[in-house]
C-alpha cells in the first residue's frame, strides 16, 4: 500500500496545473476558431477575385477588338506614331 498522503502543497500545485491546462485549452480553441473563420473568408474571396479578373480581361480583349487596325488608319496618324 501507498502510505503517501497528498500534502496541502500538492493539492495547490494540482489545482494550479489544472487551471493552466484549462486556460491553454481555451486559448487553443479560440485560435482554432479564428483560423477557421479566416479560412472561410479567404475561400469566399477567391470566387470574387476570379470574377473581377475575368471581367478585366474581357474588357481588355473587347477594347483590343474595337481598335481600328493600323492598316485602316489614315497615313498621317501612322507617320505621327513613327516620329514619336
Amino acid at each position: 500500500m501507498d502510505s503517501h498522503k497528498p500534502s496541502k502543497d500538492e493539492a495547490i500545485l494540482t489545482n494550479v496545473a489544472e487551471s493552466i491546462g484549462s486556460t491553454l485549452g481555451t486559448i487553443a480553441a479560440k485560435a482554432g476558431a479564428v483560423q477557421k473563420a479566416l479560412t472561410k473568408k479567404v475561400a469566399a474571396a477567391k470566387p470574387r477575385a476570379r470574377r473581377a479578373l475575368k471581367k478585366a480581361v474581357g474588357k481588355r480583349t473587347s477594347a483590343r477588338r474595337k481598335r481600328v487596325p493600323a492598316s485602316r488608319r489614315p497615313a498621317a496618324s501612322r507617320r505621327a506614331k513613327r516620329k514619336s
